[in-house]
């Protein structure tokens, strides 16, 4: 073959090299690069929406603890007078406020108008000393109410006071409370946020009130320029470097009156681990995605120009070509439908993990040491399974409108289900759900997702109506006739007599402007009344109220 013949082929060779594998290697970076765009996104506003969130529940905790042990030593002041309170009744007082709060305070004295020590209970020699020239107390005669930071006093202890004035003139006086420091700290510092979780709080002159893990200890200043004091409303979030070059994500609000800057942060490096070990694995899979291009297209490339080179066979070529073509449309029509089809492995997990199950409760297996974990694991895969169905069901509703599904239901476990939603909001507010089940309560034939929905504004409004400590009462049991009764009873302010029959109208409710619709409970109505059943309010005020819901044990097929 002639050499400039070859030298056209080696030329044709490599252009058509050269156009194949940028025709293949771009969309391929474009797919994967969107892929991780969304994925880095994602993970990122899920660590902002953490530590937000925990830096405002850190806040609420703290500043309800303060506001409540404020409010304890005023009503002590309003129900003991001054001259009441001599050294037995002090301690009583003490006893009573340490076994309230875990121990929250190290000492507790009654000074007068003029700063004089007159009565105190605890660990130090501080009877007689005179408080006239202290900052705090100063503050206390000023403001009638004053937290203190952080700070020495007589007792070169770091703690920090908390005092309230009763009476005017002469008659004044204050009760005083010293906060344990250390108590107080840990209830800063209990942050579970993984190896590098840290919380902390610093005064807006730049001194530590507690203990940082990485930072310094209670009392000391923070590094100059570390940290932004300026004062701000909301929550702040935003990455720094701090003064070991490691790069960390804060999120910081400030609280008690602007005083106090709280602050809760985490290594960059694992706040975006699952990111950073997914842009690897990504990385390694583009590289190989790309070699593989590189080779295939190498190898088409070089087969196609070889085909080419020979006359006779150039239909051949052509033929191949056009079947290679007709297999790449019908891969694209098939991978339409895809996403159609993910629900089917997701049955199957869900299959086999029940079948897993079913393997557990053999009795040559009982024996096992590690049955309860891997029934826990079966029960979440399952779970999650479920779960992911739920995704795609919803992603698909988007397109068209799905329809109710109507099914045997387990009421108890369809009980179970929903509380554990609010379980831990309930616990925050010392409020306990009780569930009382029939032992053999039937299943019934109705949908759960409806169920679900009345059963969670129930429970909700019981847990508004408490606001804090009482119970919730769930019970289960046989109805009248072929049905099942379900209530739901709280120890909340009960409703009035005249609003019971108005309950469930549309847009009634008792609760303040801006806090409820009015539709919840009309809602519920509504939702019972399609499944056959009937639900009920019975209240009283100061007491409390109670829903019952009765349900049929079997509806029409196909309603």
């Amino acid at each position: 073959m002639p050499t400039k013949q070859r030298g056209s082929y080696r030329g044709l060779r490599q252009y058509i090299v050269t156009i194949l594998f940028v025709a293949a290697a771009i969309p391929f970076a474009v797919i994967g690069g969107s892929i991780y765009h969304q994925y880095r996104t994602s993970i990122r506003k899920n660590v902002t929406l953490q530590l937000t969130s925990m830096v405002t529940h850190h806040k609420e905790s703290i500043e309800r603890f303060l506001t409540e042990i404020t409010a304890a030593l005023m009503v002590t002041t309003d129900l003991v007078p001054c001259d009441k309170m001599e050294t037995g009744a002090l301690q009583n007082v003490f006893n009573s406020l340490q076994k309230e709060y875990g121990h929250a305070f190290e000492d507790m004295g009654v000074i007068d108008s003029k700063g004089d020590h007159l009565a105190y209970v605890g660990p130090y020699d501080l009877l007689g000393k005179n408080y006239s020239q202290a900052a705090w107390f100063k503050q206390v005669l000023e403001k009638n109410v004053f937290i203190s930071d952080v700070f020495l006093g007589f007792r070169q202890v770091p703690h920090f006071i908390v005092a309230v004035k009763q009476g005017e003139g002469k008659c004044g006086w204050i009760l005083r409370a010293t906060v344990d420091a250390a108590r107080f700290g840990s209830l800063v510092e209990n942050v579970r946020l993984g190896r590098t979780g840290d919380a902390f709080i610093v005064t807006r002159e730049g001194y530590y009130q507690t203990r940082a893990r990485v930072g310094g200890g209670v009392m000391e200043k923070i590094e100059p320029g570390s940290i932004n004091l300026s004062p701000f409303e909301g929550v702040k979030f935003w990455e720094v470097e701090d003064s070991k070059g490691h790069k960390v994500l804060r999120a910081k609000t400030w609280m008690k009156d602007n005083n106090w800057l709280l602050i809760v942060q985490q290594d960059v490096d694992e706040a975006f681990s699952e990111l950073f070990a997914t842009k690897n694995i990504a990385m390694v899979v583009f590289l190989l995605g790309v070699f593989l291009v590189a080779v295939v297209t190498f190898l088409t490339t070089r087969l196609l120009v070889r085909k080419i080179e020979r006359a006779d066979e150039e239909k051949k070529v052509l033929d191949e070509q056009l079947i290679q073509s007709a297999k790449l449309a019908s891969i694209g029509e098939i991978s339409a439908g895809i996403a159609h089809e993910i629900n089917n492995p997701l049955a199957i997990m869900g299959e086999e993990a029940g079948w897993m199950q079913d393997l557990l409760k053999r009795d040559s297996l009982k024996d096992m040491t590690e049955m309860a974990d891997f029934k826990d694991s079966l029960q979440e895969i399952a779970k999650q399974a479920g779960r992911c169905k739920e995704i795609t069901h919803k992603l698909l509703s988007f397109a068209r409108k799905m329809e109710s599904v109507i099914k045997d239901v387990n009421v108890n476990e369809l009980i179970d289900d929903v509380v554990d939603m609010v379980e831990s909001e309930a616990a925050l507010a010392n409020i306990e759900i009780i569930r009382l089940y029939h032992e053999h309560l039937p299943l019934i034939y109705s949908d759960p997702s409806q169920l679900r929905q009345v059963l969670l504004n129930l429970i909700n409004n019981a847990l508004d109506a408490i606001k804090r400590g009482g119970e919730v009462k769930i019970e289960t049991g046989i109805g009248e006739g072929d049905s099942i009764a379900m209530k739901v009873s709280d120890t909340g302010a009960g409703i009035a007599r005249e609003n019971l029959s108005k309950v469930f109208d549309p847009f009634f409710t008792t609760k303040p402007a801006g806090k409820g619709t009015g539709l919840g409970l009309s809602i519920c109505h509504g939702i019972i009344e399609k499944l056959g059943g009937d639900i009920s309010v019975t209240s009283e005020v100061g007491k409390g109220t109670t829903f019952t819901i009765s349900l049929p044990l079997e509806q029409k097929r196909g309603e």
